[in-house]
Parts: C-alpha cells; structure tokens; sequence
C-alpha cells in the first residue's frame, strides 16, 4: 500500500512557513493528493503547556531550558504518533509547519546540540523539509503586522541568531533552501518546485 509524504516547512518566526505551509498543502489537493496540514507545537495535550511557556510573561519565573527542550521532544512523538502517522499510514501527505529541525535551532541556543539531537533520535525523519530563508527586518514587519501575542523567542537579536543557526545546521535534514524575501506567490512557486523535483509528485 502506498504511504503518504511527510514534509516539513522551517523558518524563523515570521518567516512565513505557516501560510507557506498552507499553500503547499492546498496545491497538493488541487493536484488530486490527499494533504493534512499540522504544525508544532501540537494541539495535543503536552504542545497546549508548551504553547503557554512560550508566553509567559518576564515577570514569571524563568523556565529551565532543558524543561521547553524535553517537553517539544514528547509533545513531537506525541503529535507523530497519533496525527501524522495514521495519516501517512492512509497514503495521506503531511505537511507539518516545524519538526526536529526547530529544536536543534531554538533549543541548541542554551544547551548542547548533541542533547538535544539525542532527545529528538526518536522522531521519524520526514520526506523532505523545506527552509524559508528570511531577513529578520522582514520578518519582524510580518510579525507586528500579525499582532500576535509576543513568544520568548521574538526579540530581533535573538531572531537572527536563529536565522544563522539555521542556515548552519539546514544540512543536517538535508534541507532545501527556498528564498523568503520575495512575494507570498513567489515563494509558494518555488516550494512547490522543489516539492516536485524531490519528491517527484
């Protein structure tokens, strides 16, 4: 039987791997694919806490950064093994919008990568995984344009750390590099290049 494609979407924040992500999967369909779109963290049980320590206020306790890298690695097994594998398993395309390559960005910041690469060692890889490349003074505009509540990884100096980091580390899920700068259709076409030639859809 066959199995569907499990493809990941990167960037920083406000990169626009969300409404990326959300092209990629309705061309999928409008192609005759089945596609489920997700992100992480997940809906699930252990990605709702995750969802409130990302934004927790300054004047709360700071949260022990190997408590956010432990819960991101469970709250992923979780999200694999009851949302995406099932629909794999159906010869349904999973697009996920963030995976391990996140952790090794953002939680690689305060702790050594190997200890996090090793927490991560059980999460399946996925098909293909698609980095949007993007300037953070683009990014930061699409950000306070959104006026979503502020995360703790949302200061400027901190993005572009992560940019860097994810650039360096892209190679290690053989990513491919799509350009975030341009317009929104711009992007999407080549994301949807690449889905092509890689994934030979």
């Amino acid at each position: 039987m066959e199995r569907g494609r499990f493809i990941v979407v990167e960037g920083i924040d406000g990169s626009g791997s969300t409404t990326q992500a959300k092209y990629l999967c309705e061309y999928l369909k409008s192609s005759g694919r089945e596609c489920y779109l997700t992100a992480e963290p997940s809906t699930g049980p252990i990605g709702e806490i995750i969802r409130k320590l990302l934004r927790q206020e300054d004047e709360k306790p700071k949260m022990h950064s190997h408590v956010l890298a432990l819960s991101f690695s469970a709250d992923r097994l979780y999200h694999y093994e009851h949302e995406i594998l099932p629909r794999l398993e159906k010869n349904i395309d999973v697009i996920s919008d963030r995976y391990v390559l996140s952790s090794l960005v953002y939680q690689g910041l305060d702790l050594p990568q190997g200890w996090v690469k090793e927490i991560n060692r059980y999460a399946p890889n996925p098909n293909l995984t698609i980095l949007i490349d993007t300037p953070e003074e683009i990014a930061s505009a699409r950000r306070l344009k959104r006026g979503s509540q502020p995360e703790i990884f949302d200061k400027s100096d901190v993005q572009i750390i992560i940019r860097q980091r994810y650039l360096q580390l892209a190679f290690t899920a053989q990513a491919i590099i799509v350009d975030g700068s341009s317009e929104p259709q711009v992007i999407s076409d080549r994301m949807i290049e690449a889905v092509r030639q890689v994934l030979d859809l």
